[in-house]
């Protein structure tokens, strides 16, 4: 009898898994045919009408020629020149085809060293100057790239260059200042000089082709702060949470009209359209799916995605939109990109400037942008479904969900990525642009170097919906630290609020869904309780600056000439606040996208990070799958608050029984043990070991984070951890499990409530909105995020901090 039961249901199961293949084959083809080829193209075609500069790469005309990009920096080694930011590329400075930071941790000997070096260069060229060496002169960008330096980068090299060129100082003095592009109406973005125009500006001068009215060197000034905060910061911090604030409830009812069917201003053009492609697919779109159904939909989808991704990277070599020659991708690494794009991590351990090609971006990783992202809204949706429906057994339709995921996210993309363009990020199908270099330089081989190989391509369409989806993955190497990704103030707050925009409304739409808007931003303010205090340890962690550097002569105070802080790794134009604040939103949420590089944080600064991480990104979160994921610890809350006065437990009046807290519990715990079984495996054995950049805790640190960052599906990494088999393996099956054992948990829980009647609220019902239950919330939260990982965290960024108090370098 239970052999022919098993053959039953294996029958039942395959011809379950047989109903879904032909919706899922041509549902994929149609949408990336729709955002992988449509949507680019329509964004490079607007692009290149209205904003042809800043699309093919803001490139400087200099005396009737291409002298560089505006945006992207070169080397500057000759006393005659103003120098910029340390370059980490590699093998030769400013390397615009292989972007990247230093990676250095703030203890670790060889960044000390490469500071001292640099000090000592600056002292040797210039030995009268006893000025302290602004910080950021000293210290290497994140990208590698960095157009700018600070004016007070700029004035302590006025008395050198004065001298070298036989100019007044009063006459350099006002080059810097002619050459310094202010905050925008005083308080919006860091005061940042441009060094390629302020040297080609020089040369002009030398050559008495422009004009100077002499000024005098400004004198520094303390920035006005509070709390230790500029006050340019707080107005970036306020600006930020009132845009969202104001964006929480159209937000919010644009969805909740979008997946409920109702009208919007878009439906006379995306109606049609999704009617056609659901009768395309075969896809019914008034057939309800169980639970299990809607799995298997979700699965097959989902594996045609990570099939086709690997085939790509494998035949991209045949195929068009190669003009840098990539070649077919490791079969490991290629396996570990496609999970990762799919799986919505972005986990990145390629170059992509050299690795995949523009048609790889475009029709493999940026459509699993957005399909990642609609899959774990609709996943979400099927959740809320679950609470807001009775006695029944479906909870919606896949590829309906899926569909209209897609209508939320591509027009929004669009929008996003043209605001992009705009700023000057590039959207164009032209190869890489060589510029020659005004100062030539040397390669690590010793190899002169007399030009700069710039790569471009349809970066901000991919950009846009990375931002938005959470996705994270950047086109380019250093990501959102990129002067293309993120040129400046405006568009890295507008890449900020891209990441927060749909998983702070989706509260508001599940609050409509169920009935009661106030529970919904209920969950808000719990997330939002979770996130300030994380925000400003972030921040503070940073502004203090590395204390190993006040030794050496480093200014790293605050000022309206400098941003100071611990600017190793860090952009200019974003300073310290902005790049604190985008490292904790990013950790938050499951973007991963960085506009700094992590690995370079201050120890606070990185516990943070990782911390945020490991809670399950459940603060705001990743679309769809942050508030489902905060919604199992809303269940695990209430069943410990139900036990405590004796009663059976409730949520939005569904009864909380052993089955689901069993499913919770495991959902839970997936990723714990993911986190911590895969961190105690690679500190076991030499290749996992071996890829480690930093020495002592930061070095645990980094394998810390790495499988926190995959098995929670963020992508963000303490970057100096290199590939290997052992890595893109066994990220590869945390990023796997990590997504769809999750979601496939979720589903089932979905599947359980739906079946259940709504009891209406008695008495002794703890009120699912009132501040008792969000601070039982977010306490509960905190003990299982602590008891988890605690003394995973003492063991790195924790004894990081420890030694540093120890040393006596930070006082407490």
């Amino acid at each position: 009898m239970m052999k022919v039961d098993s053959i039953g249901a294996s029958s039942a199961l395959w011809s379950m898994i047989k109903k879904q293949i032909k919706p899922a084959v041509v549902m994929f083809l149609l949408l990336t045919i729709l955002v992988g080829i449509v949507y680019p193209l329509v964004v490079t075609g607007i692009a290149q009408v209205i904003f042809p500069v800043q699309a093919n790469g803001d490139l400087i005309v200099h005396d009737g020629n291409v002298a560089g990009s505006s945006l992207i920096g070169q080397p500057f080694s000759s006393p005659d020149y103003f120098w910029g930011r340390l370059s980490a590329t590699s093998p030769v400075p400013y390397d615009a085809e292989a972007s990247g930071g230093s990676n250095y941790g703030p203890q670790n000997p060889a960044l000390i060293t490469e500071v001292q070096t640099r000090t000592d260069a600056l002292h040797a060229v210039d030995p009268d100057n006893t000025q302290p060496i602004p910080v950021d002169l000293v210290t290497s960008s994140g990208s590698g790239l960095d157009p700018d330096i600070s004016p007070a980068a700029a004035y302590y090299q006025v008395p050198r260059i004065a001298r070298v060129r036989n100019l007044s100082e009063n006459d350099v003095s006002a080059l810097v200042a002619a050459n310094t592009a202010n905050p925008v109406l005083g308080i919006f973005g860091e005061p940042a000089v441009n060094v390629l125009s302020l040297n080609l500006a020089l040369d002009d001068l030398s050559a008495h082709k422009i004009p100077v009215n002499p000024a005098a060197m400004p004198r520094s000034q303390p920035a006005n702060t509070l709390f230790g905060i500029t006050v340019n910061d707080w107005v970036f911090l306020i600006l930020l949470g009132v845009i969202l604030a104001l964006l929480l409830v159209p937000m919010g009812e644009f969805m909740f009209r979008v997946y409920t069917g109702k009208q919007t201003f878009l439906s006379p053009v995306i109606m049609p359209v999704e009617g056609w492609i659901l009768r395309t697919c075969g896809a019914g779109s008034e057939e309800e799916m169980d639970w299990k159904q809607f799995a298997a939909a979700m699965m097959i989808f989902s594996v045609i995605g990570i099939a086709f991704v690997f085939f790509i990277q494998e035949i991209q070599q045949f195929l068009p939109l190669n003009p840098v020659g990539a070649g077919p991708v490791p079969w490991d690494l290629s396996l570990n990109t496609a999970v990762s794009f799919a799986t919505n991590t972005n986990w990145q351990f390629y170059v992509p400037e050299t690795t995949v090609s523009y048609l790889t971006q475009m029709v493999g990783l940026a459509v699993q942008n957005f399909m990642s992202a609609a899959v774990g809204m609709a996943v979400l949706v099927a959740f809320i479904y679950g609470f807001s429906r009775r006695s029944t057994l479906t909870i919606g339709n896949f590829w309906v969900l899926l569909v209209r995921g897609i209508w939320i996210l591509l027009p929004i993309s669009f929008v996003i990525a043209l605001v992009l363009v705009s700023q000057g990020t590039p959207q164009t199908f032209g190869g890489p642009v060589t510029v020659p270099l005004l100062n030539p330089t040397n390669d690590s081989n010793g190899n002169l170097v007399t030009t700069q190989s710039i790569s471009l391509g349809p970066a901000a369409s991919q950009i846009a919906i990375k931002m938005l989806g959470t996705n994270g993955g950047g086109f380019f190497n250093a990501n959102s630290a990129h002067p293309y990704e993120n040129p400046t103030w405006l568009s890295n707050l507008i890449e900020i609020i891209a990441i927060l925009l749909i998983p702070v409304s989706l509260c508001f739409m599940f609050g409509k869904m169920i009935g009661s808007v106030k529970k919904g931003l209920a969950i808000l303010v719990a997330m939002t309780l979770l996130f300030v205090p994380l925000l400003g340890l972030g921040i503070w962690s940073e502004m203090g600056g590395n204390p190993a550097f006040t030794p050496l002569g480093i200014d790293q105070a605050p000022s309206h000439l400098q941003a100071g802080g611990n600017m190793e790794g860090k952009e200019v134009r974003f300073g310290i606040v902005p790049s604190a604040a985008f490292s904790v939103i990013t950790t938050v949420t499951s973007c991963g996208a960085v506009n700094s590089m992590h690995d370079s944080f201050m120890p606070l600064g990185g516990l943070v990070q990782i911390f945020d991480i490991q809670l399950g990104e459940i603060v705001y979160g990743g679309v769809g799958s942050g508030l489902y994921c905060m919604l199992v610890f809303i269940i695990i809350a209430m069943f410990i608050a139900g036990l405590m006065v004796g009663r059976t437990p409730e949520l939005y009046g569904k009864k909380i029984e052993p089955y689901e807290m069993k499913l919770s519990t495991i959902h839970i715990l997936i990723p714990i043990f993911l986190i911590l079984i895969g961190t105690a495996i690679a500190v076991s054995i030499a290749p996992g070991t071996a890829a480690v950049f930093n020495p002592g805790p930061h070095g645990f640190s980094e394998i810390l984070y790495a499988f926190s960052s995959v098995s929670q599906n963020n992508g963000s990494a303490f970057a100096g951890l290199s590939s290997n088999l052992f890595y893109n393996l066994a990220t590869t099956v945390c990023m796997f499990v990590g997504r769809y054992a999750i979601a496939i948990i979720t589903l089932a829980l979905a599947g359980a409530f739906v079946t259940k009647k709504i009891v209406p609220a008695s008495e002794g019902t703890l009120q699912d909105h009132r501040p008792l239950f969000i601070i039982w919330v977010v306490f509960t939260i905190l003990i299982i995020g602590a008891l988890s990982f605690l003394p995973a965290l003492s063991l790195g960024p924790v004894v990081e901090f420890l030694i540093q108090v120890g040393r006596g370098v930070i006082h407490v």
